[in-house]
């Protein structure tokens, strides 16, 4: 027993160490990871609501404890909605901004942010291109009615997204992030 007491003065000391440096990295890189998620931001904010002033800053407000922001047009009207939302994946949390009209009547966009689903599968909830058109399905959508998620070549409605093939629980729960916020966020925006 002394001598397991004797060695463990080790044990603790690496712990302390260790805990000292991951606390020390933490308070210098966190605020440069903090300019990164304020630009990612930004960016997605001016890809889901293409009319946006890019001169002009978005007006943050709050509805439904969720950040929305009011973007302008160059005339001083409104070009529409972004809506930063965020729900449960099928690994761990997904974070997205959707673009909604003026009126919010209509999607005008999403884009991913933040997500840890599976490389080369649920990672295409994110991925633009001819190989993978999934976000651009949400472009056009009617918020009118929720929306539902069908497989490949069932996509008849209009208000239908097709699945990714082999990621179906990442698109559904991008979905589901997406029909919260027609659900929560679309009836509380301020009239324009």
């Amino acid at each position: 027993m002394k001598k397991l007491i004797g060695e463990s003065w080790l044990v603790v000391t690496m712990a302390l160490v260790f805990a000292c440096l991951l606390a020390g990295a933490q308070t210098v890189f966190l605020p440069k990871i903090k300019v990164n998620e304020d630009r990612a931001l930004s960016e997605a904010i001016t890809e889901v609501v293409p009319d946006l002033d890019p001169d002009s800053e978005p007006e943050k407000l709050e509805i439904e404890r969720q950040e929305v922001y009011k973007c302008l047009r160059t005339d001083g009207t409104v070009a529409g909605w972004a809506v930063v939302a965020e729900g449960g994946g099928f690994i761990d949390k997904i974070k997205l901004v959707a673009g909604l009209s003026a009126d919010g009547g209509e999607i005008l966009g999403i884009k991913v942010i933040e997500h840890k689903e599976t490389p080369g599968l649920g990672n295409k909830i994110d991925t633009k291109g001819k190989e993978n058109a999934y976000p651009l399905q949400y472009q056009g959508k009617r918020t009118g009615k929720a929306l539902e998620l069908v497989k490949k070549g069932g996509g008849s409605q209009p208000y239908h997204i097709e699945a990714i093939t082999g990621a179906t629980y990442s698109s559904q729960y991008t979905m589901d992030i997406v029909n919260d916020v027609i659900k929560r966020i679309v009836p509380k925006l301020p009239a324009e």
